[in-house]
């Protein structure tokens, strides 16, 4: 599985070098450049309704070792960046710290679309304790998201996303866990 995880990796950096670096001007404007971003919301929790409650979410995005580039023949803009985040659920069921890469693509000057991947470390059950309970079977799991976004103005936007965590069959119970909701951003 390692070498699978590193072959993803491998191909998206082979992807990202082998598209044009974007300028600053390139992006529309919208932001200048690579830019940290800060995102917070609220997320539905669980909703499999195995563990109840809503999450506090809280997420940053870094320019260190981002990438801007331009996919060659579509002119579509992106943005690969190092994110950090993390849920704190408001009933005391599974909470979680985050980290990984997020690929960001501009869909129309106002509009883009965002997929991310990583990895997450929990405080949940790992077995079932009851049959109503999640079951996530290893403290430290695989995490991806996706997002749909709206540039409200040069630095705020708004992204309904879904996230997922799962470790991929590796421990003896896999429940996952998936949460949704609606965040908003700052890009500085």
């Amino acid at each position: 599985m390692k070498n699978h995880i590193r072959g993803m990796l491998f191909g998206a950096l082979i992807l990202t070098g082998a598209s044009s670096v974007a300028s600053a001007a390139d992006l529309g404007g919208k932001t200048s450049g690579l830019t940290n971003e800060v995102r917070g919301g609220v997320l539905y929790h669980d909703l499999m309704h195995r563990e109840s409650g809503v999450d506090i979410n809280a997420e940053i995005l870094l320019r260190w070792v981002a990438v801007d580039f331009t996919i060659p023949g579509l002119g579509t803009k992106g943005m690969l960046r190092p994110h950090f985040g993390g849920n704190l659920n408001l009933s005391g069921d599974t909470s979680m710290v985050y980290a990984g890469y997020s690929l960001t693509l501009d869909l129309t000057d106002w509009m883009f679309i965002e997929g991310s991947f990583g990895g997450m470390a929990h405080n949940g059950d790992t077995s079932k304790t009851t049959s109503n309970s999640l079951a996530l079977g290893c403290n430290v799991m695989f995490r991806e998201s996706a997002s749909l976004g709206f540039r409200i103005n040069e630095r705020v936007n708004v992204s309904a996303m879904i996230e997922h965590s799962s470790n991929n069959g590796y421990c003896s119970s896999n429940n996952g866990l998936t949460n949704a909701g609606v965040r908003l951003g700052y890009a500085f």
